[in-house]
C-alpha cells in the first residue's frame, strides 16, 4: 500500500515543531484560529503543489513567506510505499519552495540537533544524513514533483521512479478534485457541479456575454441597414447611389486629368523657356562655329579639285610620250621589212669569204700562166698550192663557221637577255597590275568579311540605341514610380487600417483600464457603502438588541461575554436575554480564563468614528472616480488628436502619390508609345541596314568575282605575254640557228665542194703532171673557169659595198628602237590602267568632300531655322505671362520636382495654347463634381457607418471626399464592409458555436462521471441514513444557452458557408439570411435582459439529485437544500466528493491500485456521530482518509488519530503566539480508519 504517512513542521507557519500522522482518518480540534486549516493546507499542497489553489486569501502572506519564515524552516513529507518509508523535504531555495526526495523515514536527529535546535542550513542535514541516505537533487519545479509523486515517468529521470504513489499520466483530476473538495465549502447545487466541472479541466471555460454585447454585436442592426443602400436598385434595375459615385469619380478623375496636364504642360512650358534661354547663346555661337566650318569645307573641296587635275595631266603626258616611240618604231620596221632587210644582212655577212675567194683564183692564175723550167717542180708547187688553198680555204671557211657560231651564240645571248629583260619588265611593269588586282581582291575580301561582320553585328544591333535605352530607362523609372506609388498609396491605406486598428485597441485598453479602476472604486465605495450601513443597522438596532441590554445589565461585559461573543449574535434582537445569578463567571459552566483574550467589542461611539472614516474613505473614492473620468477623457483625446493628425497625414500622402501615380500612368503610356516607335524604327532601320547590306554583300561578292577573275586574267596575260615573248624568242632563236646552219651547211658543202676540186684538180694537175710530163703542155681549160668565178666574185662584192651602210642603220635602229619596243608597250598600258584607278579615287574623294560641304551646308540651315524658333517662343511666352491661366499657375513652380523629366521638344506656342484649352475646361469640370458631391451626401446623415462627411466648407475639402470616395469605390470597400459585417456575423456565429460547442463538450465527460458515482454508491454505502442517492443532467433552464445551442445548430448546419453568406443578397437564401439575423438580434435582446456578464459551463446544464433519506424520497430536485435537513446535505455532498474522488483514483492507473489518498472536508464535523462513522467508513472503504477540524470532539474513537491544536505564548517572544499540536488520540483498531 502507498499513501502519506507523515506531515512534520519545523519552524513553520506558527508552529515549532509537529509530527502528524497521516496513516488514518485524522480529526483536528480547537477554537477558531488555532491553526487548523494551516495544517490542512500543508498537506494539501503535498497533492497538488499548486501555492496558488490553497485558498490562501491575498491579503494575508503567500505559502513561501508563511510556512517558510526562516532558514531553518522546513516541512517533511514522509510516505510509505509497500512498507518501506521514503520523505519529501520541503524548504526554502532563493526564495522559493523547493523539495528533495531521501531514502529514510523520518527521524528527527536528521534535522535538529542535541540542543534542539532545527539545522540551519541544507549542508547540515546533508552532514546528518551521512553517507547511507540517499538523496535527490533539488526539484524546483513543482509540476515535475507532481509528475513524481503521481508516477507520469515520460521524461523523468529513472532513479525518480519509485517515490510514485500511483503510475499515471492522466493524474490531473486527483490533486483537482482534492483541492476543489477543500476549498469549496457552499453547499449549494452550483459548487457541486463546480467541483465536478473542475475536476475535469485546471480552467473552467466561459463565454464572455458582456463581450458579445459591448463588442461584436454593438451597432450590429444599424451597420446592416448602412450597408444595404448600396444594393438597393430602382424599377431600371441600376443602384442609385452606385451610379450617383460614378459620376463622382468620372468627374475628379477628368479634374485631376486636367490639372495634371496643365501643370504637366506649364512645366514642360518653363522647361522649354529655359532650355530657350540657356541654348539660345550657345546657338548663335554654334551657328558661327558651323558657318565657319562650311567655308573651310568650301575651301578643301575646291583645292582637292585642283590637285586631281595637275595629277591626271602628268600621267596624261607620259602616255603620250610612249605612244609616239611606239609609233615611230613601228613604221621602222615596216620599212626595213619592205626591203628585205634579212637578205641584206646575210648577202653582207658573204664579203670577206669572197674577197679570199678572188685572191685565190688570181694566184692561181698567176700560177698557170707562167713557165716552169722544171714540170715536177711546178706541179708540186702546183698541187702544194692546191693543197695550200685547199687548206686556205677550210681554214677560212672554218674559221667563218666559228666566227658564225660565235655570232650565233652572241646573238642567242643577246637575244635571251634581251628577252630576259623583256621577260623581267613585263614582270615588273605587270607586278603593279597584279599587286593591285590582289590587293582588289583582298580590299573586297575585307569588305566582304567586314560586311559580314556587320551583318551578325546588326542582329545584335540597336537602332537609335539611346532613344530606346532613354526611352526603357525612363520606362522602368515610371514603372518605379508607379509600383512606388501603388506601394506607398497601399502602405499608407494600411497604415491608416492599422492606425484605425490601434486607435480602437488603445481607446479600447484606456477604456478597459479606466473600467477596471472604475469598477474597482466602485466596488470600494459599495463595500464602505454597505459597510456604513450595516454599522448604522446595528446602532439603530442597538437599544434593542443584545448589545443594548448588555450595556443596561451587566457592567463591564465587554471584559467578560464580549470577548467571546460574535458581533452578528450581539447585535440580535430575538434573543431574549436573562440574567442569573448563579456562575456569573462561567460560559455555559464552563470557567474560561478570559484575560488571555482581547477586547474586540467597540463601543457606540467607535461605530460612529468608523463611520465617519468610512465617509472620509467615500469622498476620497468619489474624488478617485472623478480624476478617472478626467484622465480618460484626457488620454483619449490625446489619443484622438495623435491618431486624427496621422491618418491626415497619410490621407494628403496618399493624394499626393494618387495625382502622382495617375501622372506617372499617362507619362509611362506616352513614353510606351514613344519607346514603341523608336523600337518600330529601330526595327524598320535595321531591315533597311539589312537590306543594303545584304545588297552590298550581292555587289561585293560580284566585284569579287570579278576581281578574281581579273586577277586570273592579269596571271594569264602576264603568263601569254611571256609566252609570246619566249615564242618570239625562240623563233628569233631558230631562225638564227636555221641560219646558222644555213650558212654552215653551206659552208660546209663549199668546203667539201672545194675539197673535191682541190682534189680533182690535184688529180688533174697529177693527170696533167702525168701528161705534161708526156706531152709538155698548159691547161688552157682551167684558166678560162678561174676568170668566170672571177667575175661573179667581183660582182657581189660591189652589190655588198652598196648596201653595207643600210645594214649599219638597221642595227642601230634595232638597238634604240625595236629592242624597246616591248618594255614601252608594257609601260603604255600600266600607266593607262594608273590613269584610269587615279579618275575613280579621285571621282570617290570629290564625292565625299561635296557630301561633308553639303551636309555643313544643311546643319548650318537647321541651327539658323531653330534659333528662328527660339526667337518666336519667347515672344509668345511674354504674351502668355500676361493672361489668367498664367496667375493660376504659380503653385506648380512650388510643386515641380527637379527629378522630372521635362518634354522640351515643342514650341513654347504649343504649350500655350494646351494649357490655356485646360485652364478653362477644368473650371467648368469642378463646378460639375461640387454639383454631383452635394447630390451624392444628401443620402446620408453625419453617423453613417462610412463617416462621410455632408458638409463642406471649402474646395479642398471637396476634393478630399472625392478623392476617399474613389478610394472607396476602386478599392471596393463596400465589399470589404459588406464582407466585414458578413464575416463578423459569421464569426460571431462561429464563435458563439465554437465556444457553445466547447461549453457544452464536456457533457459526456460529465455524464461519464456521474454514472460513475451513480454506480459506486450503489456498490459500497455504509451510511445508513441515505438509502439512496442518485444524479442526472437536464437541459440548462437559461433562455441565453437555449438561444446559444440554437445559434450552434445553425452554425453546424451553414459552417462550409459562415463568412461566405451575403446578410444583403436577393437570392434564395434571404430567407435563410434573414434567419441568421434574426438570431443574432434575440441574442441581442437576451443579452440585454441578462444580469451576469460570463456564462459558465455550470449554467449551460441543470444539476438535479434524487435523495432516499430513511423513508423520504426527495424526487428529482435542484438545490441540495430541498433535499432534506442541513446535515443531509452536508452528508450528501460529502458522500458526492468521496465519490467524485475515488472515481478519478480509480481511474488513474490500471497498474497500481493499492494507494491511499486524503480528503480534507470540515463540512464533516456537523453531521450527526452516527453519520460521521458512516461517511468515514464511506471513504475508507474507497481507500481515501478523511482530515476534518471541528471546534470539539464528539466521536473521538471513529477516527484513528485526534489532535488538539492550541496557542500558547512564545517564551522568546511575548508578543507572538505559538501553535500548539497535541496528539490526544491514536486509535489501534484492526479496520483501517
Amino acid at each position: 500500500m502507498r499513501y502519506l504517512n507523515k506531515i512534520i513542521f519545523i519552524n513553520s507557519a506558527s508552529v515549532a515543531y509537529a509530527e502528524i500522522e497521516l496513516d488514518g482518518n485524522v480529526h483536528l480540534i480547537g477554537t477558531q484560529g488555532v491553526g487548523k486549516s494551516t495544517l490542512l493546507r500543508a498537506i494539501l499542497f503535498f497533492y497538488n503543489a499548486n501555492k496558488v489553489k490553497l485558498g490562501i486569501p491575498r491579503e494575508k502572506k503567500n505559502y513561501d513567506d508563511y510556512y517558510f519564515p526562516y532558514q531553518n524552516s522546513y516541512v517533511i513529507y514522509e510516505v510509505m510505499k509497500d512498507g518501506v518509508p521514503f520523505c519529501v523535504l520541503s524548504y526554502k531555495v532563493n526564495g522559493k519552495v523547493a523539495f528533495r526526495f531521501f531514502d529514510s523515514g523520518y527521524e528527527q536527529q536528521l534535522f535538529i540537533d542535541h540542543q534542539n535546535r532545527a539545522f540551519e542550513n541544507w549542508e547540515q542535514i546533508r552532514q546528518a544524513f551521512g553517507k547511507s541516505i540517499y538523496y535527490t537533487p533539488i526539484i524546483s519545479s513543482y509540476d515535475e514533483f507532481r509528475r513524481i509523486i503521481y508516477g507520469d515517468n515520460k521524461s523523468l529521470n529513472p532513479e525518480y521512479r519509485k517515490y510514485a504513489i500511483i503510475e499515471s499520466r492522466q493524474y490531473e483530476n486527483i490533486p483537482r478534485t482534492i483541492q476543489n473538495v477543500f476549498l469549496n465549502s457552499n453547499l449549494e447545487a452550483k459548487f457541486i457541479k463546480d467541483t465536478i466541472i473542475n475536476s475535469l479541466n485546471e480552467e473552467e471555460f466561459t463565454i464572455d456575454l458582456e463581450n458579445y454585447s459591448k463588442n461584436h454585436l454593438r451597432e450590429f442592426e444599424s451597420q446592416i441597414n448602412d450597408i444595404a443602400i448600396w444594393s438597393k436598385a430602382n424599377r431600371k434595375g441600376e443602384v442609385p447611389i452606385r451610379k450617383q459615385a460614378d459620376s463622382i469619380i468620372d468627374h475628379y478623375r477628368i479634374h485631376n486629368y486636367l490639372n495634371r496636364e496643365k501643370s504637366e504642360l506649364f512645366r514642360n512650358l518653363l522647361s522649354r523657356m529655359d532650355y530657350v534661354e540657356q541654348q539660345k547663346p550657345i546657338l548663335q555661337v554654334e551657328i558661327t562655329e558651323e558657318s565657319q566650318t562650311k567655308d573651310r569645307f568650301y575651301k578643301e573641296f575646291e583645292k582637292l579639285k585642283e590637285l586631281h587635275q595637275k595629277r591626271e595631266q602628268k600621267i596624261i603626258s607620259e602616255i603620250d610620250y610612249f605612244k609616239k616611240q611606239i609609233a615611230e618604231a613601228q613604221r621602222k620596221q615596216q620599212e626595213y621589212q619592205r626591203i628585205e632587210i634579212d637578205i641584206l644582212i646575210s648577202k653582207v655577212a658573204e664579203k670577206e669569204s669572197l674577197q679570199q675567194e678572188r685572191g685565190a683564183l688570181a694566184e692561181e692564175k698567176n700560177l698557170l700562166t707562167s713557165r716552169f723550167a722544171d714540170i715536177r717542180t711546178k706541179y708540186e708547187n702546183l698541187i702544194r698550192q692546191i693543197e695550200n688553198e685547199k687548206q686556205a680555204y677550210l681554214n677560212t671557211k672554218t674559221s667563218e663557221i666559228n666566227q658564225l657560231e660565235q655570232m650565233f651564240g652572241n646573238s642567242k645571248m643577246e637575244l635571251f637577255t634581251s628577252y630576259l629583260k623583256i621577260v623581267n619588265d613585263i614582270k615588273i611593269n605587270s607586278e603593279a597590275e597584279k599587286t593591285n588586282a590582289i590587293e582588289e581582291i583582298e580590299r573586297l575580301k575585307n569588305e566582304k568579311h567586314r560586311l559580314d561582320n556587320q551583318k551578325s553585328e546588326l542582329k545584335h544591333q540597336i537602332f537609335f540605341e539611346s532613344e530606346i535605352g532613354a526611352g526603357k530607362q525612363n520606362q522602368e523609372q515610371l514603372i518605379a514610380k508607379i509600383s512606388a506609388g501603388y506601394f506607398t498609396i497601399t502602405d499608407s491605406k494600411h497604415q491608416i487600417k492599422n492606425a484605425r486598428k490601434e486607435w480602437e485597441l488603445e481607446t479600447e485598453r484606456i477604456g478597459t483600464r479606466f473600467e477596471v479602476e472604475t469598477t474597482k472604486a466602485n466596488d470600494q465605495r459599495a463595500e464602505a457603502e454597505n459597510v456604513i450601513k450595516e454599522i448604522e443597522s446595528k446602532l439603530f438596532q442597538s437599544e434593542d438588541s443584545f448589545y443594548g441590554w448588555l450595556n443596561k445589565n451587566v457592567s463591564n461585559w465587554e471584559d467578560t461575554i464580549g470577548k467571546v461573543i460574535n458581533e452578528n449574535v450581539l447585535f440580535h434582537s430575538d434573543l431574549e436575554p436573562e440574567q442569573f445569578e448563579k456562575e456569573t463567571e462561567s460560559l455555559f459552566g464552563v470557567r474560561v480564563n478570559l484575560e488571555v483574550l482581547e477586547n474586540k467589542i467597540k463601543s457606540v461611539q467607535e461605530y460612529r468614528q468608523d463611520i465617519e472614516i468610512l465617509k472620509k474613505q467615500l469622498e476620497q473614492i468619489q474624488k478617485n472616480s472623478i480624476r478617472i473620468e478626467a484622465e480618460k477623457e484626457t488620454e483619449q483625446s490625446k489619443l484622438k488628436s495623435g491618431f486624427t493628425k496621422k491618418i491626415k497625414s497619410l490621407n494628403d500622402l496618399i493624394a499626393k502619390e494618387d495625382y502622382e501615380l495617375n501622372q506617372n500612368e499617362e507619362k509611362q503610356k506616352i513614353n510606351s508609345v514613344k519607346l514603341k516607335e523608336w523600337v518600330e524604327k529601330s526595327d524598320t532601320e535595321k531591315k533597311i541596314r539589312a537590306t543594303e547590306i545584304e545588297k552590298k554583300l550581292e555587289n561585293s561578292s560580284y566585284e569579287l568575282s570579278k576581281a578574281t577573275d581579273q586577277l586570273t586574267a592579269v596571271k594569264k596575260n602576264i603568263s601569254r605575254r611571256i609566252s609570246l615573248k619566249e615564242t618570239e624568242r625562240d623563233k628569233k632563236t631558230a631562225d638564227l640557228e636555221a641560219s646558222k646552219n644555213e650558212k654552215v651547211s653551206t659552208w660546209q658543202s663549199s668546203i667539201n665542194n672545194h675539197k673535191e676540186q682541190s682534189d680533182l684538180r690535184i688529180e688533174v694537175l697529177r693527170k696533167n703532171q702525168m701528161d705534161e710530163l708526156e706531152d709538155k703542155g698548159a691547161d688552157r681549160k682551167r684558166l678560162e673557169e678561174i676568170d668566170g668565178k672571177l667575175s661573179t666574185i667581183i660582182s657581189s662584192l660591189e652589190f655588198i659595198a652598196q648596201n653595207e651602210k643600210t645594214v649599219i642603220e638597221y642595227q642601230k635602229d634595232k638597238r634604240e628602237l625595236f629592242d624597246f619596243l616591248p618594255q614601252w608597250k608594257t609601260d603604255k598600258i600600266t600607266l593607262e590602267k594608273q590613269h584610269l584607278h587615279s579618275a575613280d579615287t579621285h571621282k570617290i574623294e570629290l564625292s565625299k568632300s561635296h557630301q561633308k560641304l553639303s551636309h555643313q551646308t544643311e546643319k548650318v540651315k537647321s541651327l539658323e531655322d531653330k534659333f528662328s524658333i527660339f526667337e518666336n517662343d519667347i515672344s509668345e511666352f511674354e504674351k502668355f505671362k500676361k493672361s489668367e491661366a498664367f496667375a493660376g499657375m504659380e503653385a506648380v513652380l512650388e510643386d515641380s520636382s527637379d527629378k522630372e523629366e521635362q518634354d522640351i521638344s515643342k514650341k513654347a506656342s504649343l504649350f500655350i495654347s494646351e494649357i490655356n484649352d485646360k485652364y478653362y475646361k477644368g473650371i467648368g469640370k469642378f463646378q460639375e463634381l461640387q454639383r454631383s458631391i452635394n447630390g451624392f451626401v444628401s443620402n446620408f446623415n453625419e453617423a453613417n457607418v462610412f463617416q462621410f462627411k455632408v458638409q463642406f466648407g471649402n474646395d479642398e475639402e471637396y476634393l478630399n471626399f472625392a478623392l476617399n470616395l474613389k478610394e472607396f469605390i476602386e478599392e471596393d470597400k463596400i465589399q470589404e464592409y459588406q464582407k466585414r459585417v458578413n464575416e463578423r456575423f459569421g464569426t460571431i456565429i462561429n464563435q458563439i458555436g465554437r465556444e457553445t460547442t466547447e461549453l457544452t463538450s464536456k457533457e459526456a465527460e460529465i455524464e461519464k462521471t456521474i454514472k460513475k458515482i451513480n454506480d459506486d454508491f450503489i456498490h459500497k454505502n455504509f451510511v445508513e441514513a441515505i438509502k439512496e442517492m442518485e444524479m442526472r443532467t437536464q437541459k440548462s433552464s437559461n433562455p441565453i444557452v437555449s438561444l446559444l445551442l440554437e445559434i450552434k445548430d445553425f452554425n453546424e448546419e451553414h459552417s462550409l458557408q459562415l463568412g461566405q453568406i451575403n446578410l444583403f443578397s436577393t437570392s434564395e437564401s434571404s430567407s435563410k439570411n434573414h434567419r441568421a439575423v434574426e438570431l443574432v438580434k434575440q441574442l441581442i435582446k437576451e443579452l440585454e435582459r441578462a444580469k451576469t456578464s460570463t456564462l459558465t459551463l455550470s449554467e449551460s446544464f441543470d444539476l438535479q439529485f434524487r435523495i432516499v433519506e430513511n423513508d423520504n424520497d426527495s424526487g428529482w430536485v435542484e438545490k441540495l437544500s430541498n433535499v432534506g435537513s442541513e446535515g443531509t446535505d452536508v452528508l450528501v455532498k460529502a458522500m458526492i466528493n468521496i465519490l467524485l474522488l475515488n472515481v478519478f483514483k480509480d481511474s488513474a492507473s490500471r497498474k497500481i491500485k493499492d494507494f491511499k489518498l486524503h480528503c480534507m472536508m470540515d463540512e464533516i464535523g456537523r453531521l450527526h456521530p452516527n453519520n460521521v462513522r458512516g461517511i468515514l467508513k464511506f471513504a475508507n472503504e474507497r481507500n481515501i482518509l478523511l482530515i476534518n477540524g471541528s471546534p470539539t470532539s464528539q466521536n473521538a474513537t471513529d477516527y484513528k488519530y485526534t489532535y488538539k491544536l492550541a496557542k500558547e505564548q512564545s517564551k522568546s517572544n511575548p508578543k507572538r503566539y505559538l501553535t500548539k499540536i497535541n496528539r490526544l488520540i491514536k486509535v489501534n483498531t484492526k479496520i483501517s480508519n
